[in-house]
């Protein structure tokens, strides 16, 4: 479940001295971030974390038990593979900076893991579980992004939809998952059968898989059905 920014807390004091001189707020120590990160995502709905271990299954790439930036490019790459975009191509790129940047904003920049760089399956999930409850705006901001470029390469004929057959090869080949499991995905957000999904539907879908505790969303059915 999201939740906001929390705002200040009641009776909250600005950090300035008597005299009217400004004080620089203390620096946390970079342990004590990591164990705050660590005990929020050891609290978090035990739903999240299983969703979480399926995506860094989807994510780690060579099977080696960690998920690295070069991992993420692989992503990416297979998406520009699935859709016919060369690896060097305007769109193929874009992705790829973006991904990148992805990465830096919710790995890299909150120092919630001691390796930015690397992160195995309990890394993962810090980074997951304080990415959804520690900064829910940038969460959806970043979710709103890759799905928009997914949603364009995968749509190839350009017309704003994209076709079962589309869906289920973007569920085998890039989401790496079995075609029934991809068949059944689509019977689940093809919920009207009119035989396409809009991009307001995969947004839904992929919002709800990484954030919704409910079993039932869409995207939770579709997509990791854990």
């Amino acid at each position: 479940m999201l939740r906001g920014a929390a705002g200040l807390a009641a009776g909250a004091v600005p950090a300035v001295a008597m005299t009217g001189e400004a004080v620089a707020a203390p620096r946390p120590d970079a342990a004590v971030t990591i164990a705050a990160a660590e005990r929020l995502a050891a609290a978090q709905d035990p739903y999240l974390r299983r969703k979480q271990l399926w995506m860094f299954e989807v994510l780690d790439d060579n099977g080696d038990g960690a998920v690295t930036p070069a991992d993420t490019m692989q992503f990416a790459h297979r998406l520009a593979r699935l859709t016919g975009h060369a690896e060097d191509s305007p769109r193929a790129q874009q992705m790829v900076t973006t991904v990148n940047r992805i990465w830096h904003a919710l790995v890299v920049k909150p120092a919630w893991v001691p390796d930015p760089k690397k992160l195995g399956t309990e890394e993962f999930v810090v980074v997951m579980a304080n990415s959804v409850a520690e900064t829910p705006d940038k969460t959806l901001q970043y979710i709103g992004v890759i799905t928009n470029l997914a949603f364009a390469m995968a749509d190839e004929d350009h017309d704003g939809r994209v076709t079962r057959d589309e869906a289920i090869r973007l569920g085998t080949e890039v989401l790496r998952v079995g075609r029934n499991h991809a068949e059944y995905a689509w019977e689940v957000l093809d919920a009207d059968a009119d035989g396409y999904l809009g991009y307001a539907e995969v947004l839904m879908a992929v919002t709800d898989f990484i954030t919704s505790l409910d079993p039932r969303a869409p995207g939770n059915l579709a997509l990791g059905r854990v």
